[in-house]
């Protein structure tokens, strides 16, 4: 019987540890060597060699353009051409010719662009010279200067046009529908400010730079006046002195400067009596301003009044918006065509209802094909 552990394996004989580095070193230098050999033995020792010339043809010169001097792309140009008032907001800018003497060759010279103040903006107020000193400031004064002539918007007439004229007021009070009126409607239309409004000088700046000449509105005594309306408190009024009515009007007046005249807010009670007018009127001629009515009321005795006293007057034609309906406006509009067709130079007066705008913009659109010219409203002063 054997003595051997039945779970015992049998011992395997091992390669030697020394054996095995002989081996492994062997196989290296083989590896290295065999490619030496080869190269040695059969390739060419001057392929290696990063010698020699390649002889290249020069590139063509590229010639690139500006896209401003090339003629052939299809763009638009923007700058070129007549640009209608009120369409193209860019309308201050203009392209001018170089001043630079004209190039011999066939390069195109580059454009230069000015930017130039926009031709439509009045003069900036305050114009110095034309007020004098009140208990409450500044205010306009004749004796100082003609604020009227100073403020005014020019008026050239076109031959074979007669003239008519439109005042959109009772701004100052709603900010969205005073901006809308300033900005949409075109310069000739005069606008008018409540005296009261806050921020009179800022809106008075912003229309003068639209080109709009302005009127400030003088809050008068009506049949119907409501002391508790704003601006009330510094109305004209029958019951209060003259040199009260005239410290009133002197307080509304040093709230801004650029105004051309006034015109009146109500009033039908105030203005037909001649009692309170002729002291209004006097006082009004001592500033230099124009002065016109709305037409909502028969005022008989103002006309001889203005004209006692030198004061610039027009009576105007009347409200277009009694109603802001927007065919009452139309109908409105219409007459006021027809009485300037007969070469009066009438003045309507509407208010910056939204259906006022819009029907004024498009009557201003048919009065050349009438033969018609809109004008500032201080053109038909008297």
């Amino acid at each position: 019987m054997s003595n051997a552990h039945p779970n015992r394996r049998a011992a395997l004989a091992l390669p030697s540890k020394g054996k095995h580095v002989l081996l492994s070193t062997a196989a290296l230098i083989l590896g290295f060597a065999l490619p030496v050999l080869a190269v040695a033995a059969f390739g060419n020792a001057d392929d290696a060699r990063s010698e020699g010339a390649l002889a290249l043809a020069p590139l063509p010169q590229i010639e690139t353009l500006a896209p401003l001097d090339d003629e052939t792309l299809d763009t638009p140009d923007l700058l070129a051409g007549d640009v209608p008032e009120g369409v193209n907001p860019t309308d201050s800018i203009q392209s001018v010719e170089s001043e630079a003497p004209t190039a011999t060759s066939d390069t195109p010279q580059p454009k230069r662009i000015n930017i130039t103040p926009n031709v439509r903006a009045l003069p900036k107020a305050p114009i110095s010279g034309l007020t004098r000193q009140s208990a409450f400031g500044p205010v306009p004064s004749r004796s100082a200067g003609n604020a009227l002539a100073a403020y005014k918007k020019s008026f050239r007439r076109q031959a074979g046009k007669k003239p008519v004229s439109l005042i959109i007021g009772g701004l100052g009070i709603n900010r969205s529908l005073t901006q809308n009126a300033i900005q949409s409607l075109p310069a000739d239309v005069t606008l008018s400010f409540a005296a009261h409004s806050v921020g009179l000088q800022d809106w008075i700046d912003m229309a003068r730079s639209d080109g709009h000449e302005v009127l400030i509105e003088i809050p008068m005594e009506s049949a119907n006046f409501d002391p508790l309306e704003p601006g009330a408190d510094r109305a004209l009024r029958l019951t209060v002195p003259p040199a009260e009515n005239g410290r009133r009007l002197d307080w509304m007046l040093s709230r801004a400067q650029g105004y051309a005249g006034l015109i009146n807010f109500n009033g039908d009670s105030f203005l037909t009596r001649a009692d309170a007018a002729a002291p209004f009127m006097d006082r009004l001629a001592q500033t230099g301003l124009g002065f016109i009515t709305d037409g909502a009321f028969e005022t008989p005795s103002l006309r001889a009044l203005a004209s006692s006293v030198r004061q610039p007057f027009k009576t105007g034609h009347g409200l277009i918006d009694p109603d802001p309906i927007a065919r009452v406006i139309s109908a409105r509009l219409s007459g006021l065509s027809q009485t300037a067709a007969s070469g009066s130079h009438p003045v309507g007066v509407g208010f910056a209802y939204p259906e006022t705008i819009s029907e004024a913009q498009t009557w201003i659109a048919t009065l050349d094909s009438q033969g018609l010219q809109l004008a500032p409203a201080t053109a038909a002063l008297n």
